[in-house]
């Protein structure tokens, strides 16, 4: 158990008048108690539970399945207690009790981490004790990496730059989309913990598709363009990039396009300082891409938070002002699309430091051209 963050949590729960914090999001338990849960997504089921973290006066709980208990035991400063799956709202709100007491309490919770038949549930169970909703105080935490977070991100997206030097080499006239996501996801569970997120392949005008799924049918075809866009996990952290080849030469229209996006990452980069709001980190892009007559081919934020998640605080989007601070590291990917033609998109990941930035990626930029 990382003592700082328990300290910076116990911090935040004085400030917002809480007794106790009921956590229930995968990645904030593992965050705040070092148990990792194998589900997908950020919402358990009371029903059929891994494990749910209970801090109170300092302490970290684990109300933990029995099937992970062994593993519980082992955690550092962390004290297990079994609820065996499948339970119920009563027994999840009785193991909290157990451990504060009783008496009027005021309990945050995650709203956005559990499910609303789970939460009327505890609610009525608990309903001598305040709910209080807490998402945004964990997630604030969250928000801010040590330097030993930001060396495990460093290192995921190093894994993610050795992925793509790899990958280049496998991509050729009449391979699928399909096939290189499939080559980007078997590298990656060889060499980390998987894929951060299911790998993006798009071929000529699928890449006008900024979230998009590769498809079995779609082969690659001479002079197309291809972007790519996946990460590595390490240790729980997630790596992040975008990058951009050509199966041939590229047209002029490449060419202009991709210095368009280019040109706009380097001027977002150049100007990311400590203290901007996340909407003037964005508008260095938008504002580049307005300047030039094309702002309505770039349709989505310039960036996202990343960490145990893939999308994570801060948003780097026009509408929101979270200011950015030393510890937070998100992504920078402004890009432009064009259905019926393509997309281009470049991404690379930076830590905000107390002068600037570091910028946690070091696979070139370039727009490379692949012999047909």
């Amino acid at each position: 158990m990382d003592t700082t963050r328990l300290n910076r949590l116990q911090q935040a729960m004085s400030r917002a008048g809480l007794d106790a914090v009921f956590i229930t999001n995968p990645k904030n338990v593992n965050y705040y108690s070092g148990f990792h849960t194998s589900m997908p997504g950020e919402v358990q089921s009371v029903g059929d539970p891994e494990g749910f973290v209970v801090a109170y006066k300092g302490e970290v709980h684990l109300l933990c399945d029995g099937r992970y208990i062994a593993g519980a035991q082992e955690l550092k400063g962390v004290s297990p207690h079994r609820i065996d799956s499948p339970t119920t709202p009563k027994v999840v709100s009785d193991g909290i009790r157990a451990i504060i007491g009783d008496g009027r309490k005021t309990i945050g919770f995650e709203p956005d981490a559990m499910l609303y038949s789970d939460a009327l549930g505890m609610l009525e169970c608990l309903s001598d004790m305040q709910m209080k909703p807490a998402g945004d105080l964990l997630s604030e935490i969250r928000t801010i990496k040590s330097t030993a977070e930001v060396d495990l991100i460093r290192e995921a997206q190093k894994i993610t730059g050795a992925c793509f030097d790899h990958v280049v080499k496998q991509i050729r006239v009449g391979v699928s989309e399909r096939d290189i996501a499939f080559e980007i996801d078997t590298y990656l569970r060889r060499h980390s913990e998987g894929s951060s997120f299911s790998p993006i392949v798009a071929f000529g005008e699928t890449s006008s598709r900024p979230h998009y799924g590769p498809d079995a049918s779609r082969k690659l075809e001479k002079d197309q363009l291809v972007l790519l866009d996946f990460g590595a996990v390490h240790q729980g952290y997630c790596g992040d990039m975008t990058r951009m080849v050509v199966m041939g030469k590229a047209t002029q229209r490449h060419k202009e396009v991709y210095e368009l996006v280019l040109q706009a990452q380097l001027r977002c980069l150049n100007g990311i300082k400590p203290g901007m709001a996340s909407q003037e980190v964005d508008a260095l892009c938008r504002d580049y891409f307005r300047e030039k007559g094309c702002v309505e081919a770039f349709m989505h934020g310039t960036g996202h938070g990343v960490g145990l998640a893939i999308h994570e605080n801060p948003r780097i989007k026009p509408t929101f002002q979270q200011r950015i601070a030393p510890g937070m590291v998100f992504t920078v990917e402004p890009g432009l699309y064009y259905p019926g033609w393509g997309g281009v998109r470049i991404e690379d990941m930076v830590a905000i430091t107390e002068s600037g930035y570091e910028n946690l990626t070091t696979t070139p930029k370039s727009l490379l051209e692949l012999s047909a």
